[in-house]
């Protein structure tokens, strides 16, 4: 639960995070809900059997840790539509549950393959208030040259309740998004943009609960593409996403920079929830950290195999963190 922060040895950096992250007036309370976005990177859909498992144990081990009331996912295979096999999430959920972690269930958008957006929450703590569905069909909104503004991987839309015990309850739309990548994805990422502030506008004159879109988007907070929802009125995004930070673990047409910061939060809020100084951020455990820390003593393709070794074990992306606050007013 939210007010119960995870203190885990093996796991001190990511509890440090949590703590670090909640203001002082909020610990040990369950006044914020926690919300990690993640891009776990083909998530159950490469590598063999064997590595996959240790993959999926490892993938757990930190779930449970993090113990988060929302869970927003990229880059995950979803369930066959002929039955034949799962979601790569829905046994997590369940070996969450069985664990003690909370009461998990896991939506995925139809569109993607075996890169979609999935959602898994708590429904100990979250209702969903209507279904968790695909924003956008595809083909629905393109560029000027034809191409899907979101790059054949639907956004996934959620509206739940939080079931907070001495403030009642608390709604909220969240968004999970995986924009297309690389320099040449930039005008697709443009019309993305365009598109989520006509909606984030729209939907805030018909449903009257904060918005948090969450996600891969394939580019820094401030990158030009973004200006539409800049430009809106009450949306924090810059504020709080830290660029000096990073969520992304590769070199960018570099010898030098190994890292970068992709994996992004928009905020509009309707209610009167405060906002905090930092949000959107990334979660690092230890081995990641000392690997990187050794970077400046290594060759380029010492840190090359060292990332590599991590993409294969867990993820070429970082957890990121994003938390409601609630005053009770």
């Amino acid at each position: 639960m939210s007010g119960n922060i995870v203190r885990l040895e093996a796991n001190d950096n990511m509890s440090n995070a949590f703590y670090d992250l909640v203001p002082e007036k909020y610990h040990d309370t369950e006044q914020f809900l926690n919300i990690v976005q993640w891009n776990i990177e083909y998530f159950g859909a490469r590598k063999s059997t064997g590595k996959d498992q240790r993959r999926i144990s490892i993938v757990t081990d930190i779930l449970v840790a993090f113990n988060a009331d929302l869970f927003i996912f990229q880059e995950v295979a979803g369930p066959s539509k002929d039955g034949r096999y799962p979601g790569a999430l829905d046994g997590i959920a369940e070996e969450l549950t069985r664990r003690g972690a909370g009461d998990y269930v896991v939506f995925y958008t139809t569109a993607g393959g075996e890169q979609r957006v999935a959602m898994m929450w708590d429904r100990d703590y979250l209702r969903a208030k209507g279904d968790v569905e695909d924003l956008f069909t595809r083909g629905t909104y393109t560029t000027d040259d034809g191409k899907d503004a979101f790059a054949g991987r639907a956004p996934l839309y959620g509206y739940f309740e939080a079931k907070l015990c001495k403030e009642g309850r608390f709604d909220f739309q969240a968004l999970g998004v995986h924009l297309k990548a690389m320099d040449e994805g930039s005008p697709q990422r443009k019309k993305s943009a365009e598109v989520l502030a006509e909606w984030m506008k729209s939907s805030r004159k018909r449903i009257d609960a904060d918005i948090l879109i969450v996600g891969d988007w394939n580019a820094p907070p401030n990158a030009p593409e973004w200006t539409p929802i800049t430009k809106l009125k009450g949306v924090h995004f810059v504020d709080i996403n830290d660029k000096s930070d990073f969520s992304y673990l590769w070199l960018q047409n570099s010898t030098n920079k190994y890292v970068s910061r992709i994996d992004l939060s928009a905020l509009s809020l309707s209610s009167e929830t405060p906002v905090p100084s930092k949000a959107a951020q990334a979660v690092r455990w230890r081995p990641i950290e000392e690997a990187l820390a050794r970077a400046s003593r290594m060759t380029d393709s010492s840190v090359r195999r060292v990332l590599s070794e991590i993409k294969e074990t867990i993820s070429d992306h970082l957890p990121t963190i994003t938390q409601f606050y609630f005053d009770g007013r």
